[in-house]
This record gives C-alpha cells, sequence and structure tokens, in this order.
C-alpha cells in the first residue's frame, strides 16, 4: 500500500480524473441529445445512407415540391399500362377488335392528367394497281376514342411516276379520363381492313400504352 501511494502524484490523479471526466461527460451527452438538436451542421457528408433509412420514411409530404422530376424516376415510372397486339391479317373488311397482349384498364385520379398512345405499323401489299387502306380505332370503355388528327391511318397508295407516299406508319396521343375521375376506363382497338383491294399477307401490328403526366 505504502508503494502505491507513493507512486501517487498530483498529475497521476488528475489525469485520471480527467479521462472519468471525458468518458462519462461523452456518454452522458449521448444519453441527452435533445429533439431537433442534430442538423446538417452536425452530420459528417456522406453519414446517413440508404441503410439508415428506415422503410417508407420518406413520404410524399416531406419531399419539397419539384425536388424530383422524371431525371431522377425510374425508366417506366410514370406508365400506368401497355401492350401490344399482332401482326393481324387486314384483308378483312371489319370492324375487327385487334387482341392485345394484356388488358389495358386504369382509374384516372382527380387532378392527374393520364394520356393514351397509340402506334400502328403495316406491312401492306395491294391487289394489281388498287388501294389497300386500313383504318385503326382505338376505344374507351367502348367508345371511339379519336382526337383532332382523327383515327389512324395506314394506306398503300397506286404509284404514281412521281407521287408514291405509302402510308405505313401512323400514331396519335391525347388526353383521356380528365372528367371521368375514379371512373375505370378500358382501353380496346379495333380496324376496318380491305377485303378486296388488301392481299392476305397485308398485316398490321400495334402498341398503346397510357402514362401520366404531372
Amino acid at each position: 500500500m505504502r508503494a502505491v501511494s507513493r507512486r501517487l502524484t498530483y498529475a497521476n490523479v488528475m489525469s485520471t480524473i480527467a479521462v472519468f471526466l471525458v468518458l462519462g461527460g461523452a456518454a452522458f451527452a449521448a444519453a441527452k441529445v435533445g429533439k431537433k438538436s442534430v442538423g446538417p451542421n452536425q452530420l459528417k457528408a456522406n453519414a446517413v445512407t440508404s441503410k439508415k433509412i428506415k422503410k417508407n420514411a420518406v413520404t410524399k409530404a416531406k419531399i419539397a415540391n419539384g425536388a424530383v422530376n422524371f431525371s431522377k424516376l425510374a425508366a417506366g415510372t410514370n406508365l400506368i399500362a401497355s401492350a401490344t397486339g399482332g401482326p393481324i391479317a387486314v384483308n378483312v373488311d371489319g370492324p375487327v377488335p385487334i387482341p392485345l397482349s394484356g388488358p389495358i384498364s386504369f382509374t384516372p385520379q382527380a387532378g392527374v392528367v393520364n394520356i393514351l398512345h397509340v402506334e400502328v405499323r403495316g406491312s401492306l401489299s395491294r391487289v394489281a394497281k388498287s388501294t389497300c387502306d386500313v383504318t385503326v380505332q382505338p376505344l374507351v370503355n367502348g367508345q371511339l376514342f379519336e382526337i383532332s388528327s382523327g383515327f389512324l391511318f395506314l394506306g398503300s397508295d397506286e404509284p404514281e411516276p412521281s407521287d408514291f407516299r405509302p402510308i405505313l406508319l401512323d400514331s396519335e396521343s391525347g388526353p383521356v379520363g380528365i372528367l371521368q375521375p375514379g371512373v375505370t376506363q378500358g382501353v380496346s382497338l379495333r380496324f376496318l381492313g380491305d377485303a378486296k383491294n388488301c392481299t392476305a399477307s397485308s398485316t398490321i401490328s400495334v402498341a398503346v400504352a397510357v402514362t401520366q403526366e404531372k
């Protein structure tokens, strides 16, 4: 005991006390961090990683207006539904329903603009010098969907020496369901073919999609 007391100096005692104060003070501070006392200035760069964010912690209310644009969204985020159809022979008069790869159905919400997009491509051959014309008509809940440009049209005209312009690709887009929020919208397609003037090898293929605008 005397040997220990001989080694006790003022400096040893004070340094030991200082160590306990530092450790005890850090533990006390960690346990007593006040609400909202940690701000961006207290966080080191890259301190908050994706693993530290609780699932579903970032909600719509926590995202500032204009903070997220389409460049920050994953591809296809604004795509509600899509499908394709064909190739299907068009040497029939119709109207003939076009089978799609999947159902196109959505329910519009108030204040949200949804756009219906339809594209049609054709591989048309005419009989002799006749004209093989095909019209594709989109329908929404069984009603014809027509915008200012009309329905989609493909045609293989009689060749002229200086003016042969067959139309083998057409598309149209337009808002849908704005006046019916909460009402499910079902999209289908049909075509009017040409049994007399289109050859049996004449076909069309379609693609349809519904996207959501901001």
